[in-house]
């Protein structure tokens, strides 16, 4: 009976070892992304100077946390087997050699990446093209507001006096409609 509780316990140590050996090989691998909360939300929400305290309290510890999670984690240290002589040599001996057992397998991402290029590809295609586009519309909306403020700008400057020089037609029109009294 002894036996199959350290048997089951045994078991459960290689599999603990073995999830505490990924998790730290994929905590490694992989990039902790945290979004920054809004605080001064946070604080215009609270009225107390209490409450203002633990928010800023809050936003410390925050910190301080995504700061240790951002840093990438260090490569596990060497266990040091003689440290631990009060435990029995035997099961000390089976951890020994469960632990040794664990083999945390290489991924290989050269697939994965090769499909996410494949993707991708089209997509910055597509991108470059319409930001191709767009920066030879902007450049074409910009003569036509440049041309705008040119006529505008005319506008705001001719006199009559302008108008009834260039278009001989409406001058002669203007004083027939003058010499009949009809202009109003």
């Amino acid at each position: 009976m002894l036996r199959a509780a350290l048997s089951r316990n045994v078991e459960k140590v290689r599999s603990g070892l073995l999830a505490a050996a990924q998790q730290r090989h994929m905590a490694a691998a992989s990039e902790v992304a945290v979004k920054e909360p809004d605080w001064d939300t946070f604080y215009s929400l609270v009225t107390s100077d209490e409450a203002k305290r633990e928010v800023g309290s809050l936003r410390t510890q925050f910190n301080e946390l995504r700061q240790k999670l951002s840093t990438p984690s260090t490569a596990p240290k060497e266990i040091k087997w003689d440290e631990f002589k009060e435990v029995d040599p035997a099961i000390l001996d089976l951890f020994k050699k469960a632990f040794a057992a664990v083999k945390i397998p290489k991924y290989d991402v050269t697939e994965e990446l090769k499909k996410v290029d494949g993707e991708f590809e089209p997509l910055l295609k597509s991108s470059e093209e319409l930001a191709a586009f767009s920066k030879k519309r902007h450049e074409e909306i910009q003569k036509e507001i440049a041309t705008i403020d040119e006529e505008t700008e005319k506008l705001n400057t001719r006199t009559v006096d302008d108008e009834l020089a260039a278009d001989p037609q409406l001058t002669k029109e203007v004083d027939e409609e003058i010499s009949k009294g009809s202009y109003y």
